[in-house]
Formats: structure tokens, C-alpha cells, sequence
């Protein structure tokens, strides 16, 4: 799959789990938030420090996150679970915390974030890239349930020319005042702010809301007119 633009990424919001970007590919380029053409847009001193991250697939391992410099296949792969440094004092660190998913977790430091969070994920489309919140080591975002084994599950799915996000949790979710589900599904990216309560409303645990917001596009000062 090509890389995908900024009409591909979303911002994602959990109680308990905080904030993240959301970005949807396989072969995803890392750059400032003023550069059109970074699919991992971020804010802060990056220097001319550019990473491309590409999704392979391997036999053994299964698929796996690799991340290069700016010259792509033919630099070394960098390797996950160790800060990569970015600029003056930031860098980042990639992870992928469960074997049978391909999504991965982009931890950020110093004075790198991404419209605020300090964390994406790189989501591949399809069911082999859901992102897991719960409780277990197996997850991406933590997420609080009646139980320790408790979780929701997100995929992104390519249907119909288009993406569609869609949450599946057990226990029950549901739009405000709507009916209590066990499935949602919308657009992606959503057109506007959309908020999705997990968990029943009648159990014992804190309620938790989980919203996903538009990208925003980056905006320049060109100084005086």
C-alpha cells in the first residue's frame, strides 16, 4: 500500500488511556507538522530528521514495523523498544505490544507532539491491524473494564472505496443517548467529533468515554502582510 495523506489520520481521545494520533497505512513517512507531505505530521524541533516507517511482513515473525532514514529501503532498519533521536532533545520510540496484531505504538519525548498527544499509533488497515485497550500487555491504549481480561477492539477496514472505523466491546458501548451496542462503525477520518461511552452504564466501573476527532491541517504564520 502507498503512503496515505493527512485525510488519514484522526485524533483519539480515552479517559484512561489519554490522547493519540491515529494513522492509518503501511508505509508511513515521519516529518514536521508544516511539511504536506508527512504522514506522521509532528510538532517540534526535528531538524532535517526524517523516518519512514514501512509494515513487512516476514515468515517467522510475522509482521513487524521497520523504521529508516530519509534514503527508505536502503538504510539499516533502526530497530524497535530503543529511543531513536530526533533533533535537540526529542526522539521516539516504537513498540508493538501484541503478536497477533500489526498495529504499533510511536511513544514521543522531549519537545515532539503530535496536535498534542504524545503518542501515535501506526494502524494498518484491516482486522490484522486492530488496536487493543484493556488491562493486558497485549494492548495498545489502557482501558479499565469489569474484568482484567476486559477489552475493545478498533480496526480500520477499507470498504467500498473508502475507510470505516470500526469498535467492538463486549461489555457494551454506545453513542450519547443512544442504545447500547456491542459494535460501532463510522467513517474515517470522522467529519466531526464523535464521543462513544464504553463499558455498561448499569456496572459497578467508571464510565469512560472514548472520542476521535478530525486531523487538523498545520497552520503557518507568514508574518506580516
Amino acid at each position: 500500500m502507498e503512503s496515505r495523506s493527512h485525510s488519514s489520520r484522526a485524533q483519539l481521545a480515552l479517559d484512561e488511556g489519554g490522547e493519540a494520533m491515529l494513522v492509518v497505512g503501511t508505509n508511513l513517512r515521519l516529518g514536521h507538522a508544516t511539511d504536506a507531505g508527512a504522514d506522521i505530521p509532528l510538532w517540534g524541533d526535528l531538524g532535517e530528521h526524517v523516518l519512514e516507517f514501512t509494515l513487512e511482513e516476514s515468515f517467522h515473525g510475522g509482521a513487524r514495523w521497520c523504521i529508516r532514514g530519509p534514503g527508505g529501503p536502503s538504510d539499516p532498519d533502526l530497530g524497535q523498544d530503543a529511543e531513536v533521536p530526533i533533533g535537540s532533545g526529542g526522539g521516539v520510540r516504537l513498540t508493538q505490544p501484541g503478536t497477533a496484531s500489526a498495529a504499533g505504538v510511536l511513544e514521543l519525548s522531549g519537545s515532539l507532539d503530535a496536535e498534542g498527544a504524545r503518542r501515535v499509533l501506526l494502524v494498518p488497515p484491516g482486522a490484522g491491524g486492530s488496536v487493543r485497550m484493556g488491562c493486558t500487555p497485549d494492548c495498545h491504549l489502557l482501558w479499565k473494564g469489569m474484568t482484567p481480561e476486559s477489552h475493545v477492539e478498533l480496526t480500520v477496514e477499507e470498504e467500498e472505496g473508502g475507510l470505516t472505523l470500526h469498535l467492538r466491546c463486549a461489555e457494551g458501548l454506545r453513542v450519547p443517548g443512544g442504545e447500547l451496542e456491542t459494535h460501532w462503525a463510522g467513517p474515517f477520518p470522522p467529519c466531526e467529533r464523535v464521543e462513544i461511552h464504553l463499558g455498561d452504564p448499569d456496572s459497578t466501573a467508571s464510565p469512560c468515554a472514548l472520542c476521535l476527532s478530525p486531523g487538523s491541517h498545520p497552520t503557518i504564520d507568514s508574518g506580516p502582510a
